[in-house]
């Protein structure tokens, strides 16, 4: 309660409200009451800052999300000047930028400056940041990113330190698609919310690397008031867990329902939050603690027991839904000193785009092979007797569960689109297996 037997009061009364984002709407309304003041701009306003003692207006997270929805009611927006910049992202509603409260009351006058300057998403660019070309050797490895970014599969990279398993995931998101516009609104609005808004490289798909001390809260949201996490800060782009079995056991069992739904559920206070979480997911883990097991060098002083206990950090329903894993060897000495660069970001990039292209005309709707649903993949994927015979066998041999199986056929599909073939054959049935079923080794250098 005000002064004057004022009652300031938020509708609906029984949900708590908080934040400092209502501070100027709290202030307008009093305004209005105390002044006899009457909105007077065309279709309302709604106002949203943060407001110091002083009078002046200060930037809030999550200006995105509120321009979107205003313009929705066909009102226009009183905003922190700081916001501009994400707010303008969205082509409507009006957006009345201020430093001061009194430039708000000019504006609930009906006298405030519109902004006039661009507005909507911008256009898409050519991709920054590292190139592909810069990696030396593990030709098996990129070959496993590109099919990886193909088709969204989730990739585990094993290897020794030094092998390149990191300097390979940072330059995942130059062989994605750029985010088309809705996609890109999708993550702007997640960053706006996280107050971490960069509108100038919102093109360019997100590439999260939590540390492994991250807690399941970090990962998966949470907070007072909730935030997004790890998870959901990735959407539409990559997540990259770096010393994979060195998270917190109770961490990475929050990533299975992400990984399997693209979403995370919190529950708070008899609520529950539904944040979009579907990301690529990119794990690198050592063979061992010292990281040199099945080299065969003899630099490993792991003992049996001590390997054993380090790779069961990993669960096998959680290993079980990363439809590829590759090991890094060494890179081999003249590899290194190779003069010649290695196949750029663009020109894997564009074969990326071709088998999207693929994708999206048989399952519609922008879908990718790890995406769509199981109903639409039986339904569409049609295998000869050899074919068949083959997959039976592949299952049988190794012991593969009904999860693995599809997602052993997914990757199957991704390989056959990036050959531009039709439909599944035995070769591209067999390097899909040789990508799920890879536990040794492999030659640093092409065949």
């Amino acid at each position: 309660t005000l002064g004057d037997g004022i009652l300031m009061n938020l509708a609906p009364a029984d949900v708590r409200k908080t934040g400092r984002c209502l501070d100027l709407a709290l202030a307008m309304a009093y305004a209005a009451v105390v002044l006899g003041l009457e909105d007077a701009s065309e279709g309302g306003l709604v106002f949203f800052g943060e407001l110091l003692l002083s009078g002046e207006v200060r930037a809030v997270p999550g200006s995105l999300g509120v321009a979107l929805a205003t313009a929705r009611r066909r009102a226009g927006l009183v905003l922190p000047r700081e916001n501009l910049a994400e707010a303008a992202l969205a082509t409507e509603p009006p957006l009345f930028p201020v430093t001061h409260v009194g430039e708000a009351l000019e504006a609930l006058r009906g006298r405030g400056a519109a902004y006039r300057g661009a507005r909507g998403v911008p256009a898409a660019g050519e991709p920054t940041g590292p190139d592909l070309s810069e990696v030396q050797g593990q030709f098996q490895a990129r070959r496993a990113l590109e099919v990886a970014a193909a088709g969204q599969h989730n990739l585990l990279m094993e290897g020794p330190p030094g092998a390149g398993k990191t300097m390979l995931a940072r330059r995942l998101p130059t062989i994605l698609p750029p985010l088309d516009d809705g996609a890109l609104l999708e993550t702007a609005r997640i960053a706006s919310v996280a107050g971490r808004p960069d509108p100038a490289a919102c093109r360019v798909p997100p590439f999260r690397s939590p540390h492994h001390t991250a807690t399941p809260a970090g990962l998966a949201g949470g907070g007072t008031p909730i935030r997004p996490g790890e998870f959901t800060l990735a959407h539409r782009g990559v997540l990259f867990l770096d010393e994979f079995p060195e998270f917190d056991r109770r961490a990475l069992e929050v990533l299975r329902e992400p990984l399997e739904e693209g979403v995370v559920h919190l529950t708070r206070a008899g609520s529950v939050r539904k944040f979009p979480s579907r990301f690529l997911c990119v794990a690198a883990m050592n063979p061992c603690p010292c990281g040199y097991f099945g080299l065969g060098d003899g630099r490993c002083r792991c003992t049996p027991r001590q390997v054993a206990a380090y790779r069961g950090r990993l669960s096998g329903p959680l290993l079980d839904r990363f439809d590829m894993r590759v090991f890094l060897h060494p890179v081999k000495p003249h590899l290194l000193f190779d003069q010649a660069d290695g196949e750029s970001s663009a020109a894997v990039r564009a074969r990326v785009l071709s088998a999207r292209d693929r994708q999206g005309a048989r399952w519609g709707m922008a879908l990718t092979n790890a995406t769509v649903s199981g109903r639409e993949l039986r339904r569409l994927t049609r295998y000869g007797t050899k074919e068949r015979d083959l997959l039976v066998d592949l299952v049988s041999r190794h012991g593969l569960s009904a999860r693995a199986t599809r997602r052993l056929e997914r990757v199957a599909w991704t390989l056959a689109d990036l050959a531009g073939d039709p439909a599944v054959g035995a070769p591209h049935l067999l390097e899909a297996a040789s990508f799920r079923l890879m536990s040794a080794p492999a030659a640093a250098g092409p065949p």
